[in-house]
């Protein structure tokens, strides 16, 4: 593909990508299947991956206690002083913001590994069955992760809504736009079943856990996985009932990758900045109901209690985009895009490095988080869910999301892939390596 015009006009960049992306034949001979190499990743993508791992970290982790009774968000209700400041902090910065971010970032990758397969001479047919096998792969790594380790799984779910991002792949813009549009409305709506616990508790019910089968309390590992094949199998079942909000998020990412906004920041710092500059202002404003109602500074009647949260989940997906937008600003670099797939920004600091290089191997991570939190958590563990605060297990969180990004940045000094990476990239291209 020929480089850009020196120039670094978006406009005709954008019209290569949608062609390349648009025709379903290339005149260059296509080239074997194969992963993107390390060394052409771009930095910004990678290091949002690496530091919402944090984010997710800190939200799973509450549903990995167990003994008690959960109040807003589902959060469990406890004596401890710490705990409210706690689950005021995590519901501003992390509760339905994090996983909409990954789902954004989901949705660019996707149709960056499409860009790039064209690019190299792939037809659609054979990039087709590519993003298929991926997407059934990400079910099937999602599986094992649901029943095995955490009910919450949402590879699963990401796997699935994947499947269907392959028939708007190559929709036009105005397409994406009304698809996500709608999307998005179902996001909002759906924030409405984390606010139910005032309705319920002025019917006389409570919530006793977060789990349908309160796998977290199970006291063998055998009961557990039991419990969890039965909480996996209900939320895959749920996706198109509350899951389809993700696709919002990730036909932004769709969108976005069509630009290469996040391949080529200095081409779109403005539109960047003005996201960032106006969604976190606005994801913070819409978190504060909650966290407010979490610190207990005031108190959401029964029927205020839905709308909170809907405007909670709103705000975050909004917030998801906004941080991506300012991680793009800060680590981005300042050099223009040369050839499509080639580093397009210059390589950043240490600690960006370092995110980076857990945003690289961000199945890993993810994965490594729940190994960690069942050892500790679990009756069959340590024990430690049917006693520890929510401060306590948040710590918990972040040393673990510590210990998964040194352990990150010793595989990328070896040049190593993630051991779930390097699985997934077995199952899906068989024998091939990343091009180097």
């Amino acid at each position: 593909m020929a480089d850009p015009p020196s120039d670094g006009s978006a406009s005709v960049v954008r019209r290569r990508i949608v062609a390349v992306m648009t025709t379903d034949a290339q005149p260059t001979p296509p080239a074997p299947l194969a992963p993107t190499a390390r060394a052409e990743r771009a930095l910004a993508p990678d290091v949002a991956r690496g530091l919402v791992l944090l984010g997710i970290a800190v939200a799973n982790v509450p549903f990995f206690l167990y003994g008690r009774e959960l109040g807003l968000l589902f959060k469990p209700v406890t004596d401890a002083a710490a705990d409210p400041w706690v689950n005021a902090l995590v519901a501003t910065l992390a509760d339905n913001r994090s996983y909409p971010l990954f789902a954004l970032l989901f949705g660019y990758g996707m149709t960056q590994l499409l860009t790039r397969e064209h690019a190299r001479g792939t037809e659609w047919p054979q990039a087709r069955r590519l993003l298929l096998r991926r997407n059934a792969w990400l079910i099937a790594f999602g599986a094992a992760h649901g029943v095995l380790l955490f009910f919450g799984d949402i590879l699963g779910t990401y796997g699935l809504l994947g499947l269907a991002l392959v028939l708007l792949i190559r929709a036009s813009g105005r397409t994406l736009a009304i698809v996500g549009g709608l999307a998005f409305g179902f996001l909002v709506l759906v924030g409405v079943a984390e606010g139910l616990s005032g309705l319920l508790a002025q019917v006389g019910a409570s919530i006793p856990s977060a789990a349908a089968f309160n796998s977290a309390g199970a006291e063998t590992y055998p009961l557990a996985v039991l419990a969890r094949l039965g909480e996996w199998t209900l939320g895959m079942l749920s996706v198109p009932f509350g899951g389809l909000g993700l696709l919002a998020p990730m036909i932004l990412g769709m969108w976005a990758a069509r630009y290469r906004v996040l391949e080529q920041p200095f081409e779109h710092r403005r539109a960047l900045a003005l996201v960032a500059g106006i969604g976190l202002p606005v994801s913070v404003l819409g978190a504060l109901p909650i966290a407010l109602a979490l610190l207990g500074v005031i108190e959401l009647s029964a029927i205020v209690e839905p709308f909170a949260a809907m405007l909670h989940a709103a705000t975050g997906a909004v917030g998801g985009a906004a941080s991506v937008a300012l991680i793009a600003l800060i680590v981005g670099g300042r050099g223009r895009g040369g050839e499509l797939g080639a580093p397009t920004a210059k390589p950043g600091g240490p600690l960006s490095r370092l995110l980076a290089a857990l945003g690289q191997r961000s199945l890993s991570g993810y994965l490594t988080q729940s190994v960690v939190f069942v050892i500790v958590f679990a009756p069959y563990g340590f024990g430690l869910g049917g006693s520890a605060s929510v401060a306590e297990a948040t710590q918990i969180a972040v040393i673990t999301w510590l210990a998964t990004l040194v352990l990150a940045g010793l595989l990328a000094a070896a040049d190593r892939s993630g051991p779930a990476e390097w699985l997934l990239r077995r199952a899906v291209y068989g024998r091939l390596h990343p091009r180097r």
